[in-house]
């Protein structure tokens, strides 16, 4: 049982730390993509030794932010379906990073500056669909070594 409530915990961060992002002021979240286009454009810039204006990533920033918000969702996810869920997990997981995908973007529009946003949703399924990916490849090569380990 302990198992069970311990896979579960990883699900909930995840939705909560997401729910922060989502429930932020539209004038707090543009400052705190701002902070981060200007934190890479100064890594850049100095790596590089140049001047660019990276202003213009502003939206493809926001953009690719859900995909690794949903990247950690989708590996939460399937963790929790795998323990929880008896047949098909890898798609109760899809199902699940779905529904949170659809709340989240409709929990937007009672944000002050916030809208839904129908352009964010292919950037969520890339993302839970390549931490879903990603933790059944770790999964198959983790059973393999074990096999491999074993005989």
């Amino acid at each position: 049982m302990a198992k069970k409530i311990i896979s579960i915990i990883p699900a909930v961060l995840v939705i909560l730390l997401i729910a922060a992002f989502t429930l932020q002021p539209g004038e707090a979240s543009s400052a705190l993509t701002m902070r981060f286009v200007r934190v890479v454009a100064g890594i850049n810039n100095r790596m590089n030794n140049t001047q660019a204006d990276w202003s213009i990533s502003f939206s493809l920033v926001r953009k690719f932010a859900h995909s690794f918000e949903y990247l950690a969702m989708g590996g939460a996810a399937v963790c929790c379906c795998l323990v929880w869920v008896r047949r098909h997990p890898y798609l109760v997981a899809v199902v699940f990073c779905v529904v949170v995908s659809i709340c989240d973007q409709l929990s937007k529009i009672a944000v002050p500056g916030r809208e839904f946003d129908i352009t964010d949703i292919p950037f969520d399924v890339m993302g839970y669909l390549i931490g879903i990916m990603a933790f059944y490849i770790i999964r198959l090569e983790w059973k393999r070594h074990r096999r491999v380990q074993e005989a």
